[in-house]
């Protein structure tokens, strides 16, 4: 009888015991790993913010150049106010703390600029001493040549304005001194005009701090004139809801 012969161990066949072999168990049923690929969002992300950063730079970089050009063409500077007198023929304090004033003011607006003109809406005025709001009126708009200094007036008027206690006594002070500290604002808004291009309205506003007023027909009142009074002015541009 010949011999029967086993057939060896193979990969996923049991041996006689019914055990399976190793190549089973790690090799022959196990499914072949495959590494999951990185993901690219990460590297997306990084890609679209570098490419806005690199839209900003150049933003920038023709904003830088279009304002180099404007001032090499034009030479833009900003107009000045100069407050050059402020008389005030009537200025009375009573017993019952009411005041009764008159204020007469004249500013110089100047324009510097050989090519840029200026269009101002109506001014606000603002007439106060400390924290005491004495006058409000308004002064109209104009247009502002080059080369050009144009006289801004205005004239204030108020019967029996109450005040408190401690306002009426240092204004009665000032009364009596025949001399007064004054503060002048004024706001509007202004287009600026280059050549044929017209900006958007821009808010301005101008402050003249402490101008030393003399009270008239007070007895320490003094003849001479008021000295003129530099005011600082400010612009403001409107970005969404907000003044910068």
């Amino acid at each position: 009888m010949a011999e029967r012969v086993y057939p060896s161990n193979r990969p996923g066949v049991q041996n006689l015991n019914g055990a399976y072999t190793k190549g089973q168990m790690y090799g022959a049923a196990l499914p072949t790993f495959r590494p999951t690929p990185p993901k690219r969002r990460r590297n997306r992300c990084c890609l679209c913010f570098l490419c806005f950063v690199a839209f900003l730079l150049v933003l920038i970089l023709l904003a830088g150049i279009a304002a180099l050009v404007i001032w090499v063409i034009y030479r833009p500077h900003q107009p000045s106010f100069t407050l050059n007198s402020v008389q005030i023929p009537k200025f009375n304090v009573t017993k019952d703390s009411h005041l009764s004033y008159e204020f007469d003011l004249q500013m110089d607006a100047k324009n510097p600029n050989k090519k840029v003109s200026f269009y101002y809406d109506v001014f606000s005025v603002k007439v106060s001493s400390g924290n005491v709001d004495l006058a409000d009126g308004s002064v109209p708009g104009f247009f502002h040549g080059t080369k050009n200094t144009t006289v801004l007036k205005s004239n204030l008027k108020s019967q029996n304005l109450a005040l408190g206690a401690s306002d009426a006594k240092n204004l009665k002070s000032a009364q009596s001194k025949g001399k007064i500290k004054l503060d002048v604002d004024l706001q509007t808004r202004v287009r600026v005009k280059m050549g044929k291009w017209k900006s958007h309205n821009v808010k301005v506003d101008v402050k003249c701090k402490g101008v030393s007023a003399v009270i008239s027909g007070t007895k320490k009142a003094s003849p001479t004139a008021n000295s003129d009074a530099k005011c600082e002015i400010k612009l403001k541009f409107k970005v969404f809801k907000w003044y910068l």
